[in-house]
């Protein structure tokens, strides 16, 4: 099979509309090719699709982000739940659109610094009763806390800029008497620093 006529992902269209607000914003196209092609792209089914919409332009920088999969998105959210418990996950996971967190008097910590994305943008629904979650996440990882706090705290910090090749964290839900953070990647203790 001709590789041009594999079906494309969501996560495809959205580079091309990128190189497309890019070439735009350059003057390479003006604000009704701009237009036709970004409408184009949203409606393209295979590669050669996409193809021909940017044939014209100068190459973007990285012609995929790094960290983004062509693994197709189940659509189902993954759950992960603690129940007067502790969860960890972590190491290389493929993570979906969606991730539920579901936390009653226990912990849960979500590491993504080794994951790889479905999706430019991640939502995490926290449903937090008196416990608490960590995510972490890569340096220059967008993060937009969404989350209702009744008598908790919720705090974002160690993620530094946000960075064009990073994915959007998308942090949503109810976090009662309790804490959820997004930290950074977690740094090695002093010990290990010294005898390594």
């Amino acid at each position: 099979m001709n590789p041009g006529q594999l079906r494309v992902s969501d996560a495809d269209r959205d580079q091309v509309t990128e190189v497309l607000h890019a070439a735009h914003a350059d003057g390479r196209i003006n604000l009704d090719e701009h237009a036709e092609r970004t409408s184009a792209a949203l409606e393209a089914k295979t590669f050669d699709d996409l193809t021909v919409l940017t044939a014209d332009l100068v190459p973007a920088t990285a012609p995929r982000p790094a960290h983004l999969s062509l693994v197709r998105d189940s659509g189902e959210p993954e759950r992960i739940t603690a129940m007067l418990a502790e969860s960890n996950r972590r190491g290389p996971l493929t993570v979906g659109r969606q991730l539920q967190v579901n936390v009653v008097l226990g912990s849960s910590v979500i590491d993504l610094t080794d994951a790889t994305f479905t999706s430019r943008e991640v939502e995490i629904t926290c449903t937090q009763l008196l416990g608490s979650i960590t995510i972490r996440v890569r340096p220059g990882t967008t993060v937009r806390f969404e989350a209702a706090n009744v008598l908790g705290d919720s705090s974002v910090k160690g993620v530094g800029e946000p960075t064009n090749g990073e994915p959007t964290l998308v942090v949503r839900g109810t976090n009662i008497l309790g804490e959820i953070s997004v930290r950074g990647p977690k740094k090695s203790s002093m010990w290990r620093r010294h005898v390594a």
